[in-house]
This record gives C-alpha cells, structure tokens and sequence, in this order.
C-alpha cells in the first residue's frame, strides 16, 4: 500500500502501538483482556501518550520541509529579474544578496544556468534555503539559521586539470571562429582567442592555408564535463599578416586588472586604452534596476560598485581634465573627469579626494581613496560612466586593462610564465 510522506508517520506509530499491544497479549497467560485493563493499562497509556506526542512533531517538522523553486537566467534577465521568479518581496532579494557579495559575483551569470530556493511552506515570502551551482563542480549554498541570519557555505567537487593544444589552418570561405569550432575549441574560449588575435592581425588580409596554434587550460569534472578554460597561448600565422603571438598573464590573483594576454614583450592584446579603477576587482552590485538596499525600492543603479576596503587607491581610467572634486549627502565625496571624447568617468562614495576641479590628470594616476562616504551600506567605490551626450552608460561594455605595457617585476614575471608556456608547447600532452 503507497503511503504519502503525511500519511507515512502515522502508519509507523499504528504499527508500533499494534505490536506493543500483541506481545503485551501474549505475555497474558489466563484473560488476556483483563489484565491489558488492570495490570498493564498505565503502562499502555503512557506509551500511547508518549507516541502521540511523537507523531504531532514528526507532523509539525512535515510543515518545515522547504517547498523547491527553481528560477533559471533568461537572455536579458539580471539577478533581480530572475529572483524574481520566484515572487521573493524586496527584504527576502536584498538579504540574499547581501549574504553572497562577498563571495559570488553575480554578473557574470550565464543564461541558463539556475537558482534552488527553499521556501517556507507555511510562508511563502520566507526563504529557508538557496543554492547557486555555476557549474557541477560548485555551488554557493545558504541555510537560514536560528538567529534569522544566514549561514553561508561553499562546496568545490574534485576536477581535473589538462592542457589541450589545437591546431588548424584557414579553408577558402571559412574564418578563424569557425574553424576554431571545428577542430572542438569549447565555445567560451573562442571569443578570447579571436579577441587577442585581432589586435595585431588584420584578418581582412588572410588568405586559406594560413595557420594558428592555440594552447588551453581545461578544467573537468570527472574528466569529461567542460568547467572553465583559460587560453595560455595563441598564434597566428600567415603570409600576408605574418606571426603574432600571444601569452596569458596571471598575476597571482584572480581579482587583478593585470590579467590579460600580452606580446612576448608586455604590450597588451586588448582594443580599449582604459584602465580599471582598482588593482583588485571584486564586483558587489552591477549596472541597471536594482532593490536600493537602504530605501528597499527599485531603481536605477547608474554604475558598477566594486568592493574596495576604506583607503585603497582609486585611479583615472583615461586621461582628462576634472570637472567635478565635491560632496554631497548621496554621493559622499566624489570625482568626475572628463575625457577627450568627451565621455566622463565618475568615482563615489571617496574617503579622500586627492585632485582638485580643472585639473588635468593621466591614466592610472592616483586620483583618491576609497571610502564609504554619503549614502553607503559599506566600503566600496561606486564607479559610474557618462557617454558624450550625458547619459549614464554601462562601464563593463567598456573594455579597461590596467595598463598598455607591463613592467619591472611584472614584466619578468610574464617572461617566465611564457618560458613554462613554450615548455607546455614543446612536449605537448597526449590527449
């Protein structure tokens, strides 16, 4: 007979109290019914009482199991918009959100990729559980815990590391992209080879017959499911556009503006001369609609907050003149420079302003502190870019590195990744 999880305590307590009843019967030697009334009647109560009260909490935990739902990103849909989903009120997003800053930068969601929050069957506004796995090799978990607060924990599967060389040439009628996907170049890591190439190779002059060579780092998960990549290595060549060449750079901190690919020589393989306004990055709120985490409301987030600890260095992205060295209750302290395409960079929330209106200032120049000035639930600057004609624009479709060339001890440190590289090259794996 099928049971459903309501019904399930209650017939494990009848059949217990039947068997309790049966061998008291059998103990029973002349009138079995007598004695269950006189001798062992207490006895037989204080079980039943006991079991009832048992059966009432096994029912009452029934009413805690979480009730799953399931929110997926859609083409278009920020965080908000797919929290949404799940019809959480402002409180239940903006504590969510608050409880993972520190360690999940939900930016760089993926469409597809899915939220498992754990609702409260009796309130369908109180979240008990969420968990966000960007691939199966990790997921971000929260539990609500007895003081209301959550409890944050992260579980990292084992993966596997291995290092894959393609190789191929230009056909008549294909381009590098495509023939990056024939030869099995996962999707993701297309886009970045193609980015790098482009800054020294005029593809508008190759010709079929003309080579590339890339090297990636994949990690998998039970060394079959694709997790991330990282191009080490890529190369063109051909007889009109010649040989380039270019390396990864890993500056020992996933969060560094440092890390790029750059020419054998440092110069970096990027399009835009903007620099980042931070060494290190670690993105707390992104740019569009957002909850206000002090008023609750929907707005506007004009820029991106980048999570910066009080009096770390805030630099010019381009050169320019400043236009505005001020303060004001919501802003706090706050920067703006003017470019020469007359677009303006825009730094809030400052501990300290170190330039002056009128001044002219260059790239990566030290421009302030970071603080947590004005309108502000924590240290972090806000970082906001207006186009030309005013209107607020979002800074990460500005592509910034943190400087054109690398030098000194970073220069040297790029000579010997390219070493350990070219090693990878000479004697590659056996796939």
């Amino acid at each position: 007979m099928y049971a459903s999880p309501k019904q399930a305590p209650r017939l494990m307590l009848l059949t217990l109290v039947l068997s309790i009843v049966l061998v008291a019967l059998v103990s029973c030697k002349k009138d079995p019914t007598q004695n269950l009334q006189n001798k062992h009647a207490p006895e037989l109560q204080a079980i039943l009482d006991s079991l009832h009260k048992v059966e009432a909490a096994q029912i009452e935990s029934l009413h805690h199991i979480p009730r799953i739902v399931t929110a997926t990103v859609k083409r278009g849909q920020g965080l908000y918009q797919v929290l949404g989903q799940a019809d959480l009120d402002n409180k239940a997003m903006i504590k969510i959100i608050a409880a993972l800053s520190d360690s999940v930068e939900f930016t760089k969601l993926r469409v597809g990729e899915s939220f498992q929050i754990g609702l409260d069957p009796l309130d369908a506004h109180k979240v008990l559980s969420f968990r966000y796995s960007p691939n199966r090799a990790l997921s971000h978990n929260l539990a609500l815990g007895p003081d209301g607060n959550f409890i944050y924990t992260k579980i990292e599967r084992p993966t596997t590391t291995r290092y894959h060389v393609y190789e191929g040439e230009l056909q008549k009628g294909t381009n590098l992209g495509g023939v990056l996907r024939t030869v099995g170049v996962n999707p993701r890591m297309i886009n970045v080879v193609t980015g790098v190439l482009m800054c020294k190779v005029a593809f508008n002059l190759a010709h079929p017959g003309d080579k590339f060579k890339v090297l990636v780092q994949e990690r998998l998960f039970q060394d079959s499911v694709f997790i991330e990549g990282t191009v080490l290595y890529a190369q063109f060549s051909g007889k009109l556009v010649g040989t380039h060449e270019a390396f990864n750079y890993d500056d020992g901190d996933p969060k560094s503006t440092f890390n790029a690919h750059y020419t054998e020589d440092g110069e970096a393989l990027i399009f835009s001369g903007l620099r980042y306004p931070l060494d290190l990055l670690h993105i707390s709120c992104g740019y569009g609609m957002r909850l206000h985490p002090i008023t609750g409301l929907h707005e506007m987030h004009n820029g991106v907050d980048y999570s910066a600890a009080p009096g770390t260095a805030v630099y010019a992205v381009a050169e320019g003149t400043v236009i505005v060295s001020d303060f004001d209750p919501l802003s706090g302290n706050k920067i703006a420079i003017q470019h020469k395409d007359k677009s303006s960079s825009w730094y809030l929330h400052l501990s300290v302003r170190g330039v002056n209106k009128g001044q002219h200032v260059v790239s990566r120049q030290v421009i302030a502190r970071s603080g947590n000035t004005g309108r502000s639930t924590g240290p972090h600057l806000h970082f906001g870019f207006k186009q030309p004609n005013g209107a607020w624009m979002n800074p990460l479709t500005k592509r910034m590195i943190a400087t054109p060339k690398l030098e000194g001890d970073r220069l040297q440190k790029l000579h010997k990744q390219i070493k350990d590289i070219r090693a990878i090259l000479a004697n590659p794996p056996k796939q």
